[in-house]
């Protein structure tokens, strides 16, 4: 006999919100309980699909029981993962049955791999991770923690992306590029040198465009 389904947050209350809801309804073990917003509070109350919108401080009350996927798109999502950690949620790894994610390769805590995307083996995926649809991560590829991977995007092997990094969509990385921290790989840039930390690079072959930033 099946075990009771394990209630489920989505952190985040807008679009992308309601696609890993969608993204939810494929895998089993699962109940989707609401979403939880933590920039206005007049959206609580509210309904998204038939759901509730709790506020970001309710989730104290429920992390006990509830267990939590952020559904925010960009990197700074980090902020509201640690308030609800604070809190005492715990998240779920979220493995779409259309991705393969490799035996040999992990994807930890709080990581997204939406349907499409493909991990080769020997890589590892931090926590907080949203590799996008049809994105492709090589193998012995290392992903920091709350790394955004767009759709398309295509990563060759031995890749190092440092924690906070946004890599957009249809990028190419070529073999062992190494990305910095909080840094931004532009919408169809091909990186064949390695990215610093705090930049924005562009282009074929990408070039810096943009210093001082953090993430996306």
């Amino acid at each position: 006999m099946a075990g009771t389904p394990d209630p489920l947050l989505i952190l985040g209350a807008r679009t992308f919100a309601r696609e890993v809801a969608d993204l939810l309804s494929d895998v089993p073990g699962f109940v989707l309980r609401g979403f939880v917003e933590n920039l206005d509070p007049a959206r609580c109350g509210q309904m998204i699909d038939g759901l509730p919108v709790f506020w970001v401080d309710e989730i104290a009350a429920m992390s006990a029981t509830h267990r939590g996927i952020c559904a925010l798109g960009s990197t700074h999502r980090r902020g509201f993962i640690q308030n609800a950690a604070s809190q005492g949620l715990r998240f779920i790894t979220l493995i779409h049955p259309a991705a393969r994610v490799s035996a040999r390769s992990a994807a930890e805590e709080g990581s997204i791999v939406c349907p499409g995307a493909q991990v080769a083996s020997h890589t590892r995926i931090g926590r907080h991770v949203l590799i996008n649809r049809g994105a492709l991560i090589g193998h012995n590829v290392e992903v920091g923690d709350y790394v955004t991977i767009g759709p398309g995007a295509n990563v060759a092997g031995f890749c190092r992306i440092g924690m906070g990094t946004h890599v957009g969509m249809g990028a190419i990385l070529a073999d062992g590029i190494v990305i910095g921290n909080d840094s931004v790989v532009a919408a169809g840039a091909i990186v064949t040198r390695e990215v610093a930390d705090n930049v924005m690079v562009a282009g074929m072959p990408a070039v810096v465009v943009k210093r001082g930033i953090h993430g996306l």
